[in-house]
This record gives structure tokens, C-alpha cells and sequence, in this order.
């Protein structure tokens, strides 16, 4: 790659690395502008989601607990209560990822005093219906409260995130190529055709997205693909154009 076209690269990320960081006031104004009340419908849908969650814990159990073991009834006693507690937070507005770590630490302490070696199956199980709660959790809007999300700002790692997202979105024509690929694969000729790339420059470019998982290339056809990660990055983008500026942007 030529020092110039570096050079354009690096300028392109410090652009976009500085619009980044005027949005942090508009952040912060939209944080304090969210509201988190649920609306009835909303509430209504989350009670029945937590009562089936909760006695979906006593058919579970039964279903996957090792039987015989004289510890049986003793254990499903206290794998019941850790796990109706755990999806009654379901329907909490706000779970901090404290609690959670909190909850996973108590599951923890209880194996550590498992007598036998079979007690790992019924450990296993319910630490997988755990996870299914966490889940769940965290697919709720309460779960990215505004002290959370201003949590895992501050815990950024800004190099893991240039190199890894803004990098390789930096150029228009990886986006286009990103753009290209959402409805199917495409060949090496094709992605040349619509970007108009040939050659060294096409393949650096393909590079730049293969290298970060954005993009995949098939072994056996040799087409392109866009991963699970290139069409997340592709759908939030569009997002963040839409909530900073449509009229500009799309």
C-alpha cells in the first residue's frame, strides 16, 4: 500500500475517531432524555414471561436432575429458590450487571461443596438455565440503564474498538463492500464490478474486513459473505446515522 493511501487512512480514522468525540455531548443529553418507564403493555408481557420462566424452573429441574441421589430432594430445594430468583429479575426495570455477578459468585460457592462427582450434570444444567435468564435480561432495554451504559463507556478499550470497528469502516468503499454482501454472497468479480477495485487495491480492502471478522471468504466457492458481526456493525451504523443526523446521512 503506497505511504499516500496510508496516510489518507489515518486521516480518514483520526476524522471519524473527532466526530466521535462531539457526539459525546449529544450522548449524554440523550441518556438523560431516555426514558425508562415500561407501558402497560410492556409490563403486562414481562409478568407473563417471569411466571412462566418461574415454573419452568420445577419442570427443568425434574426433567434434568439425577435421579436416584439422596441429595436429590435437598438440592432441587436450593437450585429452585437460586433460579425463581433469578427470573423473577426478568421484570425488574433495572438489573445491574452487579447483581448478575453477584448471583453467578452464589452459584459458584454452592458447587464448590458438591459431595460427588455425579452432581456436576445437575450443576451444568442449572447453570445453563441461569444463562437463559441472563439472557433474557439483557435483551431488555432496562438492562443498559444510563449508569450501566456510562459504565461500559468508561471501560472502553479505544484501541481494541479503532482496530476492530472504526478501521475497517474508515473507507467507502469497505462499507460499500459491506453493503453489497447483506443480501448474498458475492464473487471476487462482482465486488470489483461494484466497486469499481481491481486488482491489489480490491484484495487490501477485502483484507481489511476479513482481518476484523467483518466479512468472511468461503473456502470452497472463494465468494464473499458479511459475518453475524459485519451485519450487527452495518445495522447499529445505520442507527447511529439515523439518531445524529438522517437528513445528512441516509
Amino acid at each position: 500500500m503506497p505511504d499516500r493511501s496510508k496516510k489518507k487512512e489515518e486521516m480518514e480514522i483520526s476524522e471519524v475517531m473527532t466526530a466521535i468525540s462531539k457526539l459525546h455531548g449529544k450522548v449524554d443529553i440523550l441518556l438523560s432524555n431516555r426514558s425508562t418507564s415500561r407501558s402497560g403493555n410492556e409490563a403486562c408481557a414481562l409478568t407473563v414471561m417471569v411466571n412462566h420462566l418461574v415454573e419452568d424452573v420445577d419442570i427443568d429441574l425434574d426433567r434434568c436432575m439425577v435421579s436416584p441421589c439422596d441429595c436429590r430432594a435437598a438440592c432441587k430445594e436450593v437450585f429452585t429458590d437460586f433460579l425463581q430468583r433469578s427470573a423473577k429479575l426478568v421484570g425488574e426495570e433495572k438489573v445491574e450487571e452487579k447483581k448478575l455477578t453477584e448471583m453467578r459468585k452464589e452459584l459458584d460457592a454452592i458447587r464448590s461443596k458438591a459431595p460427588y462427582k455425579k452432581c456436576s450434570q445437575c450443576f451444568d444444567e442449572v447453570y445453563t438455565m441461569f444463562d437463559r435468564h441472563v439472557r433474557v435480561i439483557r435483551s431488555q432495554n432496562s438492562f443498559v440503564s444510563d449508569e450501566n451504559l456510562r459504565n461500559l463507556i468508561r471501560r472502553m478499550d479505544e484501541e481494541k474498538v479503532v482496530k476492530e470497528v472504526i478501521d475497517p469502516l474508515s473507507n467507502p468503499q469497505r462499507l460499500e463492500i459491506m453493503k453489497s454482501l447483506m443480501d448474498r454472497p458475492k464473487s471476487y468479480s462482482m465486488l470489483s464490478s461494484i466497486t469499481g477495485l481491481k486488482g491489489g487495491n480490491l484484495l487490501f480492502h477485502l483484507g481489511k474486513l476479513t482481518s476484523t471478522s467483518m466479512i468472511v471468504q468461503n473456502q470452497e466457492r472463494g465468494d464473499y459473505s458479511l459475518t453475524e458481526k459485519g451485519n450487527k456493525v452495518l445495522r447499529y451504523l445505520t442507527l447511529i446515522t439515523l439518531e445524529i443526523g438522517a437528513e445528512r446521512w441516509v
